[in-house]
């Protein structure tokens, strides 16, 4: 059972590790925002071809953190019943599920809308009037969503972590005090130097 235990370990904290998109994906719109020219073809399309097309990853690591974390779970003998019990699991579940649904409101209903406008900007012609703002209102949706995808990311990630190695419930609650400042830090500017 330990074998299985590790195994599911690794799969389960590589999953997590992918799961780093809501980062990159703030780090792009961050970036984009410093690079400064107008709306155009070939810049936007570029940013929202990585955007659009992460979102299908994404909902994979997703699923292999779930399926892991349920067999974790088992093998490790902490029983079903746990889900609903351990504080640590709750608010690591609670999470992931949060996820998801930030993940399908993004995939399922602003990017779509992204996308369609996007269809009227075509290479080397002018932007269609009004179509720049439109898009802005969506993309800044977008991206507060993603400063929550992180904090929830990494809020799963403490509380895995806190499941496995039973450190303190204290300690816990600070780094997420941490972890809730770093996200609202990338949220807000571009992080030229990984933790400033």
């Amino acid at each position: 059972m330990e074998e299985w235990r590790g195994l599911l370990l690794v799969v389960h904290l590589l999953s997590t590790m992918m799961m780093a998109a809501p980062f990159y994906m703030l780090v792009i719109v961050n970036e984009r925002a410093r690079f400064g020219v107008p709306l155009g073809y070939f810049t936007d399309r570029y940013m929202e071809n990585i955007i659009r097309n992460n979102a299908v990853r994404c909902f994979i690591f997703q699923g292999t953190m779930a399926l892991s974390g349920l067999g974790l779970i088992y093998v490790s003998g902490y029983g079903w019943g746990s889900l609903l019990t351990n504080p640590s699991m709750i608010v690591k579940w609670v999470s992931l599920l949060i996820l998801m649904g930030l993940l399908s409101v993004v995939h399922f209903n602003i990017q779509p809308r992204i996308e369609a406008l996007m269809e009227q900007v075509k290479p080397g012609n002018p932007v269609p009037d009004g179509l720049a703002p439109q898009i802005a209102r969506l993309r800044i949706r977008r991206k507060r969503l993603s400063g929550l995808c992180l904090f929830f990311v990494l809020t799963a990630l403490i509380m895995g972590l806190r499941v496995t190695f039973a450190f303190n419930m204290y300690l816990a609650l600070g780094l997420i005090a941490v972890v809730a400042v770093y996200a609202w830090r990338v949220y807000r500017k571009p992080v030229r130097f990984g933790w400033i």
